[in-house]
Formats: C-alpha cells, structure tokens, sequence
C-alpha cells in the first residue's frame, strides 16, 4: 500500500512539473488581441478591436506594458427621435494604453485578470478602460493563447443637437460633446 502511495505522488509531482514547463518565467513578452465589444447602456453600439500590447513580465504571476488598439466603431444616432439628439459617424478610434495583467497559476490552464487604461488619441475622444478576466492556454515556450471577458469604459465624443438656427427653418446646428459609452468585451488572444 505503502508502495502505491509513493508511485501516486510521485507521478502527481511528475505532473505538475511538466505542467509548469509550460510556464514563461520573464522577461520581455507581447500580446496580440482580436475582439468584439457588444455596447450596453445609453449608446449601445458594438466595436470590433485589435491590439497589441508589449511589455516585462516581472515573474509568472505579473506583467505590466503599454499598448495600442484600433477600435472599428460602426455609426450611432439616438434611436426614436426625428432629429437624433446624438450621433456618432462611423470611425476607427485609437487608444494607448497602459496593461496590468495578473496569472494566478503556472499550470498549463491558468485563470488571469487584465487592467488597460488610457486615452484615445484619434477623434476628439477621451478615456479608454478595460478590466477583464479569463483563461490562458500555455503552448511552447512563452507563447499562449487566451480568452477573456470583461467591462469597457470609454469617453466617445458625439455630435449633439444644439439648437434649431431659426424659427422659420428646420435647420439646426450640432456641437461636440464627450459621451460615457461602455460595453462587455469578447476577447481572443495569443501571446509570444
């Protein structure tokens, strides 16, 4: 009996060290993420986004980088209303960002969190976040792939009804305005 329990912890140890082998230790280390934000809230408009964020994984449990994404964003107007209060044309916004992420585990699968903040530096827009959680998949090496989901925040600058420009008209007149629009992400990654 004494013998089986051996050989059981043995090979469970075995185990377990061929899962970390899996496991990128440190050093510099990139992401490349594809994805899909559905919008929730006032301005429900969906995104699709690639990134790529580079950086220093400081041990296998944290990294910390920057980054840069381009959000394909379709066109928006606020729904009901004859003369929409707020429109959005149809854009690619690009935000730069700073990327926190948290590995709980060294095993092949492994849960993780991600922070991004920053700012937009296309279209007049503002504050860019993403916080998500998910799972990593260790491949050879340094390289894995990924799948998250989570909570995007973003400040989008719209173009809002201002006023009409006369009594006898019609014809109105818009201004720019920055919006809080936010969204659940879909993210699929890979990491080298």
């Amino acid at each position: 009996m004494k013998k089986i329990l051996l050989i059981l912890i043995a090979t469970f140890s075995l185990l377990t060290v061929k899962a970390q082998d899996n496991t990128f230790e440190g050093g510099y280390r990139g992401f490349a993420d594809v994805g899909y934000t559905i919008g929730v809230g006032d301005y429900d408009f969906g995104r699709f986004e690639v990134s790529t964020t580079q950086g220093y994984q400081v041990n296998p449990y944290f990294f910390v980088g920057g980054g840069v994404g381009f959000h394909f964003m379709s066109s928006y107007e606020t729904k009901g209303m004859d003369i929409p209060l707020d429109k959005r044309d149809s854009k690619v916004s690009i935000p730069i960002f700073a990327d926190f992420r948290g590995t709980f585990s060294k095993r092949k699968f492994a849960p993780f969190a991600d922070l991004k903040l920053g700012y937009f530096v296309t279209n007049h827009d503002g504050f860019y976040g993403n916080v998500s959680a998910g799972c990593r998949m260790s491949l050879k090496g340094k390289q894995g792939l990924s799948l998250s989901i989570g909570y995007t925040y973003e400040k989008l600058e719209f173009q809002t009804f201002s006023r009409f420009n006369s009594t006898t008209s019609m014809n109105y007149t818009r201004t720019p305005r920055k919006l809080d629009c936010e969204g659940i992400s879909i993210k699929l990654g890979y990491e080298f």
